[in-house]
């Protein structure tokens, strides 16, 4: 797909313990000229307003771009409570004049240690941009599964299931109510740096030269 994608607003998930990353941020470790976080952010639309969550952490000032930073509440309870924390901060994003676009009807949720994730991010928004309105998200696959933490959303339905308390809520029951299509994509692209050797094979692959 070489078509401009239509522009959406991105929430990128930070807040988790890095439990089998021995409590090391895994966002930050390094990865070619840059960081996990780093190659993720730098390969979203430049136009598209960015808002990560969890604890705010320094970026490389080579990226050039703005990213707002917000809280899940409370914090670390869990990557529903981060998509409905990031929604929120996308509603104030909306009365910025340098967040053009952040109205959009499709946000694209990513989870920040997928270091390659970005590189289907304009792919996702065109596929659900294009779809019947009958489809409420289009999500990366490398298997057939959905993976709804690389997944392009329409807003609106995605907001009403976020009501109420989210806190611990699991992602897949939390969305099941949704009718999600699914996109194919390489391996590399859903790869998550959990653990060390994680991000040993992700050292094995092309990372961005930021």
């Amino acid at each position: 797909m070489t078509s401009a994608a239509p522009t959406a607003a991105a929430i990128v998930l930070c807040g988790g313990t890095s439990r089998r990353f021995g409590g090391i941020d895994k966002t930050a470790q390094p990865l070619g000229s840059a960081t996990v976080l780093d190659s993720l952010l730098v390969a979203l639309p430049a136009h598209w307003p960015i808002v990560c969550v969890g604890v705010q952490r320094e970026l490389r000032q080579t990226m050039r771009r703005s990213v707002a930073w917000t809280r899940e509440d409370p914090p670390l309870a869990g990557p529903v409570a981060g998509i409905a924390a990031g929604l929120a901060a996308l509603d104030d994003l909306d009365h910025l004049d340098d967040c053009r676009g952040s109205d959009a009807d499709l946000v694209l949720v990513l989870a920040g240690d997928q270091p390659f994730a970005g590189e289907v991010a304009g792919d996702l928004v065109r596929v659900l941009h294009a779809a019947a309105r009958t489809i409420d998200a289009v999500a990366a696959s490398d298997d057939g599964r959905a993976q709804l933490l690389l997944c392009a959303y329409r807003r609106g339905p995605l907001a009403a299931l976020l009501t109420g308390d989210v806190a611990g809520g699991g992602v897949y029951r939390t969305l099941a109510p949704l009718r999600v299509q699914t996109l194919a994509v390489a391996e590399r692209v859903t790869l998550d740096v959990d653990a060390p050797a994680d991000l040993a094979h992700a050292r094995g692959l092309n990372a961005p030269d930021i």
